[in-house]
């Protein structure tokens, strides 16, 4: 069975401040800020003015990051506590508007 010709390519999320929400991911991650949207080489995050969802952990976005190492420096930049699974070492954070944010690496990097 192939492959089914499909990729994520963005998400528009709900926020209280869709700008300022936009200027912490960016500020936060490197990545850059267009009014109330968010890029990056494969993201793109718009935030649209509403209510937060708030529905973690079950809902959240996963960030993966290339190794452990890289994992490491991220979890003391943003105070997480790493979890080491089978297949995947993770932290969870929240972003200033609650949402859950999973940054992990594959277990074996």
């Amino acid at each position: 069975m192939s492959e089914p010709a499909l990729s994520l390519q963005h998400i528009n999320v709900p926020a209280r401040d869709p700008h300022g929400l936009a200027k912490w991911y960016a500020d936060t991650f490197g990545l850059r800020a267009d009014e109330h949207r968010v890029r990056g080489p494969q993201v793109l995050i718009v935030f649209q003015k509403g209510e937060p969802v708030n529905r973690s952990p079950e809902l959240h976005f996963g960030l993966r990051v290339p190794s452990r190492a890289v994992l490491d420096d991220w979890a003391k930049r943003l105070g997480g506590e790493i979890g080491v699974g089978p297949e995947f070492t993770a932290f969870k954070v929240y972003d200033p508007e609650g949402n859950c944010l999973e940054l992990y690496a594959p277990t074996d990097s």
